[in-house]
């Protein structure tokens, strides 16, 4: 009988430790986080990951949402359209309230038709300009659009610089149909067209092709769209070449990672982004960027800079109506927020940011650092 007694005893205090655990479990407020852990897209990945950590961990430290922790459920999205789309699944499987999404397109339209379905508030930093064009009520965008950075990288390289025989290069991925497609409209609003257009995938390593194409039509500029690790190729390659004329770099240029492949390379190259956190005067942003790098043992970029304020404006909606994804999704179309790179705040397509910056890179020192050369706001009156 006293085994029986102990056993029942043991049996009720595993049972109890289980029900809190449980419990515990429940009262967490979950936010799913889908981006690249792995493949050459994860340059981006890993640190919008890194970001919404960060975000959350902060917000933890003084207590959580309400009082209730935030659990993070991170899953990896890769390179391909099915690993999304299974990452998605997983995180809704665990009962999220709402989702930060991949920064890429490709990715993010292949995840649309799901995040419709389950009626689930999604945020991501992608700047692919059709993105909020697809009548999709829960996806916003809380990154500068196509319409934004590529008006402005456009702007500069006609009227500052000059431009009258523009040669553009483009990856094959919705990101660069898109930057394509606003470029050559802005550039035929000003009666110019390219003297060469040139097309590669992502995964290309070799772009001698294309560059010695365009030094044969004789362009006065280069204007390329393109992912990180094809951007360091293009420009190593350009300079390789010998083919001495300015380049406008998309943002993807603006990365530590991409400026440590490319090296010298780097001296002179244009760049079109929103902010560059390792650069910034600002104290708040120096400060976040201290405490990024102590943290991860590793530089932000603007994109993680963007994801952190995505992350704290959807924990802001989250403590404002609860762990309700329609109420979420309404909050977040109402409600301006002002984050570190700026002001959010959400047109009719669910645009959330309007602004942009050109830089140019000179090597110091043997590394790259930015010279801001024109500031532009595109933000509705």
């Amino acid at each position: 009988m006293h085994n029986l007694f102990k056993n029942l005893s043991s049996f009720a205090l595993v049972l109890c430790l289980v029900l809190i655990f449980a419990v515990t479990s429940l009262a967490k407020i979950k936010v799913g986080v889908i981006s690249s852990q792995t493949s050459g897209l994860a340059i981006l990945g890993q640190r919008q990951i890194n970001a919404a950590i960060l975000a959350a961990e902060e917000w933890n430290e003084k207590g959580g949402i309400n009082e209730t922790k935030i659990r993070l459920i991170i899953e990896d999205s890769s390179d391909k359209t099915t690993t999304a789309v299974t990452a998605l699944d997983r995180v809704l499987g665990k009962n999220v309230c709402a989702i930060l999404g991949p920064i890429y397109s490709f990715q993010l339209f292949a995840m649309f038709p799901e995040v419709k379905k389950e009626k689930i508030p999604m945020l991501s930093t992608s700047g692919t300009r059709k993105l909020t064009q697809m009548d999709n009520r829960w996806y916003f965008r809380t990154y500068p659009h196509d319409g934004i950075t590529k008006q402005a990288c456009t702007l500069y390289a006609v009227e500052e610089l000059k431009s009258k025989r523009p040669s553009l290069m483009s990856v094959t991925t919705e990101y660069g149909k898109s930057g394509y497609e606003i470029i050559t409209n802005i550039l035929k609003a000003k009666g110019i067209a390219p003297v060469a257009e040139t097309w590669h995938e992502k995964a290309d390593k070799d772009m001698t092709g294309q560059l010695m194409r365009i030094k044969r039509s004789d362009p006065d500029i280069i204007i390329s769209q393109a992912h990180p690790s094809d951007t360091a190729i293009v420009l190593k390659q350009q300079r390789d070449l010998g083919i001495d004329i300015p380049h406008m770099a998309s943002s993807a240029a603006s990365m530590p990672s991409v400026h440590k492949l490319v090296g010298e390379a780097m001296e002179g190259v244009y760049v079109e982004t929103v902010t560059l956190p390792n650069f910034d005067p600002d104290p708040n942003i120096r400060a976040w960027t201290k405490k990024y790098i102590e943290k991860f043992k590793k530089k932000p970029d603007s994109f993680a800079l963007l994801y952190y304020d995505t992350a704290n404006f959807l924990f802001e909606a989250i403590k404002a109506v609860g762990p309700n994804r329609t109420k979420i999704r309404d909050w977040l179309e109402t409600t301006r927020y002002k984050g570190l790179a700026g002001q959010y705040r959400f047109d009719q397509e669910h645009n959330g940011a309007f602004f942009a910056i050109i830089v140019q890179y000179h090597i110091k020192d043997g590394k790259a650092v930015p010279e801001l050369k024109k500031k532009y706001d595109f933000t509705p009156k």
